[in-house]
C-alpha cells in the first residue's frame, strides 16, 4: 500500500504544483496566457492518452516493469524540466509526466487487487484513494512556497525524493502478480496516432487563435485537420478488433449524457485549478504560497466529500446528486465571476470549497451512473471512458480559460487600458453557463434500478 501511494501521490503532486508556478514561468519565458496553458492542457492531454496506453503496456511488460520503468521517465522529465532553458522543453516534459501519471493511476489499482484478498479490498481502495486526492490538495501549498523561496524550477525537482523512494520500495516490495498471466494484446497503433494528433490540432488552434486571429489560415486548417483526424479515430475505432475506446458504447442509451457530464466535472475541476492562482496572483497581487494555502481548503473540502456521497449514492438517485452537484459549483463560479480587487481571499477559498464539494458529489454518481447501463463485460471500458472524459474535457477546460484571458488581454491594451479582473470574470461565468447547461444531459441520465444501489458498486 505505502509503495502504490508513494508513487501515485508523486505523479497527482506534479498535476497541480505547477499550476501557481505559471505566472513566473510565463514572465521568465515572456510566453502569453495560450502559450502558458500548454503546461495544464499537454499534462492533461497527455494523461488521458496514458491512460489508454496501461493495459498494452501491463500485458506486455507486466505490472512491476511497467510501474518501475515508469518512475525511471519520471525522474528523467523531472530533472529535464528543473533545468529547461526554454519554453519548449517544459512543454515536452509536461507531456512525458502526463504519460507517465496516466499510467501509473490505473496501474496502482491493478497492484492493489491482485494483492490483497476480496475482503480487504474496499479498505485498500479506500486508503489510495486518500492518497490520489492528497497529491493535488497539498501540491499548490508546495509549489507556493517553493516558488517564493527558491525558484519556479524547484516545482519540478522536489518530486525527485519521492520517486527515489517509490523506486526503492517498488523493487523491494513489489512482484510480478501470480494472478495475472501475460496477455499478448495488440497495440492498436493507428488508433493511437489518430487520437494523439486530433488533441494535438484541436488544443493548438484553440491555443493559436487569439494571436493569429480566429479567421486566419493556419487556425482555420487546424481546426478542419482536428475535425478531420476526429472523424478518421471515430471511424477506425468502430472498426477495430481493440479499439483503444470503446465507442461502440455510446449505443447504450444514457451512456452520452453520462460521458458529456463527466467532461464538465473535469473542465470544472481543472479550470478552477488553474484559474485560481492566476486570478490571486496576477490580477490581486499575492504571492505563490497565498495562492496555495487558498486551494488546500478546497482540496480537503473534496477529499472528505467523498466518502459521504459515496454512502449517499447507495441511498439515493445518482442524478440528485449530480444535479445538486452541478447547482453548486455553478453558484461558486457565479460569485467568483464577480472577482475584484476588495474581493476578500476568505470568500475566494470558501466558493472554491463549495466548487469542490459540488464536484464530488458529480463524480461517483456519474460512474455509477454509466456502469449500471453497459452489461457486465464492457463495465471496464465504461469507466475507462469516464475517465478519458473527465481529462479530455479539463484539457478544453483549461484551454478555454486561456483563451478568455489572452482575449481579454489582447481588447484592453488595444483600448490603452489595465488589464486586471475582466478575463477572470468571463472565464468563471462561462463556467457557472456550461454547468447550468450540464442540467440538460444530467436529466437524460440513466438511474440503476433501485436492488442494483444496495449493491456494492466499482469504484
Amino acid at each position: 500500500m505505502i509503495t502504490v501511494m508513494t508513487g501515485t501521490m508523486t505523479m497527482s503532486l506534479s498535476s497541480t504544483i505547477v499550476n501557481v508556478a505559471l505566472p513566473d514561468i510565463m514572465a521568465t519565458f515572456s510566453v502569453s496566457h495560450t502559450m502558458g496553458q500548454w503546461l495544464v492542457t499537454a499534462f492533461l492531454a497527455s494523461m488521458a492518452i496514458g491512460m489508454l496506453l496501461n493495459v498494452w503496456m501491463v500485458d506486455r511488460f507486466g505490472p512491476r516493469t511497467t510501474y518501475m520503468g515508469a518512475l525511471v521517465v519520471f525522474v528523467v522529465a523531472a530533472i529535464a524540466g528543473g533545468l529547461a532553458m526554454n519554453f519548449g522543453m517544459l512543454v515536452v516534459v509536461r507531456v512525458l509526466q502526463g504519460l507517465i501519471a496516466g499510467m501509473v493511476q490505473p496501474l496502482a489499482m491493478l497492484m492493489l487487487y491482485a494483492v490483497f484478498p476480496v475482503n480487504q479490498r474496499g479498505q485498500a481502495m479506500g486508503l489510495y484513494a486518500m492518497g490520489v486526492v492528497l497529491g493535488p490538495t497539498v501540491g499548490p501549498v508546495v509549489g507556493g512556497v517553493l516558488v517564493d523561496w527558491w525558484s519556479w524550477r524547484a516545482v519540478f525537482l522536489v518530486v525527485l525524493p519521492f520517486c527515489i523512494a517509490a523506486f526503492w520500495l517498488g523493487s523491494t516490495f513489489l512482484s510480478r502478480p501470480s494472478s495475472a498471466p501475460p496477455v499478448h494484446r495488440r497495440l492498436d497503433g493507428v488508433g493511437l496516432l489518430l487520437l494523439t494528433g486530433w488533441m494535438v490540432a484541436l488544443l493548438w488552434g484553440l491555443s493559436e487563435g487569439p494571436h493569429l486571429g480566429w479567421g486566419s489560415l493556419p487556425v482555420t486548417l487546424g481546426l478542419l485537420a482536428a475535425a478531420a483526424l476526429f472523424a478518421g479515430f471515430t471511424l477506425h475505432q468502430l472498426r477495430s478488433r481493440s479499439p483503444l475506446l470503446a465507442l461502440r458504447i455510446f449505443r447504450h442509451t444514457g451512456f452520452t449524457p453520462a460521458f458529456l457530464v463527466a467532461m464538465l466535472t473535469g473542465a470544472g475541476l481543472f479550470g478552477s485549478v488553474y484559474l485560481l492562482p492566476m486570478l490571486v496572483q496576477t490580477a490581486m497581487g499575492e504571492s505563490a504560497s497565498a495562492a496555495g494555502m487558498l486551494l488546500m481548503p478546497a482540496g480537503l473540502a473534496m477529499a472528505f466529500s467523498f466518502p459521504i456521497i459515496g454512502r449517499l449514492t447507495d441511498r439515493v438517485l445518482p442524478k440528485l446528486l449530480v444535479a445538486v452537484g452541478l447547482v453548486l459549483f455553478a453558484l461558486s463560479s457565479i460569485v467568483l465571476s464577480e472577482a475584484r480587487a476588495d474581493m476578500s481571499l476568505v470568500l475566494i477559498a470558501m466558493m472554491a470549497a463549495l466548487g469542490r464539494v459540488g464536484l464530488a458529489m458529480t463524480m461517483p454518481p456519474v460512474v455509477i451512473g454509466a456502469v449500471s447501463i453497459v452489461p457486465q463485460n464492457m463495465i471496464n471500458q465504461a469507466t475507462g471512458l469516464i475517465s478519458f472524459a473527465r481529462q479530455f474535457g479539463g484539457s478544453l477546460g483549461v484551454s478555454l480559460s486561456a483563451i478568455l484571458l489572452q482575449e481579454n488581454t489582447l481588447w484592453t491594451a488595444s483600448l490603452g487600458v489595465p488589464e486586471a479582473f475582466p478575463g477572470y470574470q468571463d472565464a468563471f461565468a462561462l463556467m457557472a453557463l456550461l454547468y447550468l447547461i450540464g442540467l440538460y444531459p444530467m436529466a437524460r441520465m440513466q438511474s440503476p434500478p433501485a436492488e442494483d444501489r444496495k449493491r456494492p458498486q466499482p469504484a
